[in-house]
């Protein structure tokens, strides 16, 4: 089976996160994305989320490996934890409909299980 490597960013303010929405998607997510290999995955984290958000991340430190399996194919998708300058406007990018900061306690709720991507599902876990 494949293996398809991800790299993203969990962008955590204030007991909110900030996940982007895709315009093919209905789910939420990380920003983040595919990445060619493992040696540029904090550059590519960077490099996508300022993609699809407008705004240039730093990266903290390494947060999680989130392995799954979708689509016929293995994911291994590596998150860092980032930060952004509060002033930040976000201008989202071309495949991307929308960006939002959603509160912590309100994406554990059950009613946004269907709402959320597996990334998000397991950084809540983990935070």
């Amino acid at each position: 089976m494949p293996t398809i490597l991800l790299s993203g960013c969990a962008i955590l303010k204030n007991d909110k996160v900030l996940l982007i929405r895709k315009k093919d998607k209905e789910i939420w997510e990380l920003p983040g994305g595919i990445v060619k290999s493992k040696t540029g995955l904090e550059d590519a984290a960077v490099q996508k989320t300022d993609e699809q958000i407008g705004v240039k991340p730093e990266i903290i430190q390494h947060f999680t490996i989130l392995e799954y399996q979708k689509a016929g194919n293995n994911v291994e998708a590596t998150i860092f934890e980032c930060d952004l300058d509060p002033e930040s406007t976000f201008t989202p990018g071309e495949n991307v409909e929308e960006v939002k900061w959603f509160v912590i306690s309100d994406l554990k709720k059950d009613e946004m299980a269907d709402k959320i991507g597996e990334d998000v599902k397991t950084i809540l876990d983990e935070i």
